[in-house]
């Protein structure tokens, strides 16, 4: 049974540290946890198989405390990479109506652009500010409007793309699905000075949709893991 039935797995990476939280449905205290040292710093690309080896015996440490197998999990990251960039984005149309087709389009243009010019980094969270629309002010989208101009406020936060890549391969080697990558730095704005030694409790604040202006990124899905690939590394 994997863990989907339960709860969700929250990973935390920290340069020196590598925690595993599991929540249950509708509770926002981790039911249980376990945590572990990394060697040198998760920046290092010479201890790829070391970590990877810690990652494994300490998922299946849990796994076995739990009673179920761990297949897909978020992972949130402190790393000194963090970067906010803020940049508008605009078009003018003939009269239409204004709808999140028309935001989706806008975004993904900025997406393409930032994309064009930044190789080193990724885009882990996006935050619309503000939208302006024929010269009005608003902080959440309006709908039900026809407009003919509208600039996007926006808001890109990255981490370094080696450190994400390294990050999913450590995951997928693992045969964990990571359904979504949350900086640290940014979802820690909304603790309203909760306590989060393990950088879950904020993680899922953030996925959960505290903050109202981010979009929700669509990561593209892996390769589904079956269960019996997972069932000779539990009794191992």
């Amino acid at each position: 049974m994997s863990n989907s039935r339960n709860g969700d797995f929250y990973f935390g990476i920290s340069n020196s540290k590598i925690y595993i939280c599991f929540f249950e449905y509708g509770k926002n205290n981790f039911k249980n946890s376990i945590d572990f040292e990394i060697p040198d710093t998760i920046n290092n690309d010479l201890n790829f198989k070391i970590i990877l080896d810690l990652l494994k015996h300490n998922i299946r440490k849990l796994e076995k405390s739990l009673g179920f197998f761990l297949t897909t999990g978020n992972v949130s990251i402190d790393s000194e990479t963090y970067q906010s960039f803020l940049f508008s984005v605009k078009n003018v149309f003939d009269e239409k109506k204004l709808d999140e087709t028309v935001i989706t389009n806008l975004v993904q243009g900025g997406i393409q652009y930032f994309n064009n010019y930044n190789k080193k980094l990724s885009i882990i969270h996006i935050i619309i500010n503000k939208y302006i629309v024929d010269g009005k002010e608003y902080n959440i989208l309006p709908h039900d409007i026809k407009f003919k101009k509208i600039i996007l406020e926006i808001e890109f936060i990255c981490l370094d793309k080696n450190l994400i890549n390294k990050v999913n391969n450590l995951f997928r080697e693992c045969k964990i699905n990571i359904k979504k990558i949350v900086s640290f730095e940014y979802s820690k704005k909304f603790l309203n000075d909760e306590e989060d030694p393990n950088m879950c409790l904020s993680a899922k604040k953030v996925i959960n949709g505290v903050n109202k202006s981010e979009l929700q990124i669509q990561e593209n899905p892996q390769v589904k893991i079956s269960i019996f690939d997972r069932i000779f590394n539990f009794f191992d």
